[in-house]
């Protein structure tokens, strides 16, 4: 029989398959009717991520890790836009993460929860370390407003809220 780490880490990954059926609902202020999911995006930030890295010198696996991560609170709180933000008040990432991982194993937990509260700071711009530092830049870019908009590959068009 399987211990209680066990089976709270095996739920912790079934939950994350729960992304690929959450859309990102800033496509939807574009007229698309059939936006990218959750998982989708996240696998698309990790490899953009892990170039950039490589291309920066820095570690690409890291800069990738935090990448997968950055939405996988969406599993229980939904994709928000960006223009409904100021108006929602979810709890904080951190908080569903640990909750996420919280009958995991102590490694499994330690390194989620590691990824996101990375990410969370270098959405904060507390960039410490060249990885930090380039996974922001995959999200953010050089915009002065922090997003970077860029085409859809399956339309063309660019969503209000993408990241």
């Amino acid at each position: 029989m399987a211990d209680e780490t066990t089976r709270g880490t095996a739920s912790f990954i079934s939950e994350m398959g729960v992304l690929k059926r959450v859309a990102r609902t800033g496509w939807w202020f574009t007229g698309n009717k059939a936006p990218e999911s959750v998982a989708e995006h996240s696998f698309r930030v990790g490899v953009i991520g892990s170039v950039l890295a490589m291309m920066e010198g820095v570690d690409s696996a890291r800069v990738a890790l935090l990448c997968l991560f950055h939405d996988s609170q969406e599993t229980r709180v939904g994709d928000i836009p960006h223009i409904g933000r100021k108006y929602l008040r979810a709890a904080p990432n951190g908080e569903v993460t640990a909750d996420q991982v919280a009958n995991a194993h102590p490694a499994v937990r330690e390194g989620v929860q590691g990824a996101v509260t990375s990410t969370r700071l270098a959405k904060l711009r507390r960039r410490s370390s060249p990885a930090t530092r380039t996974s922001w830049s995959v999200w953010c870019g050089p915009s002065s407003t922090g997003n970077r908009v860029t085409a859809s590959p399956r339309t063309g068009s660019t969503p209000a809220s993408q990241h």
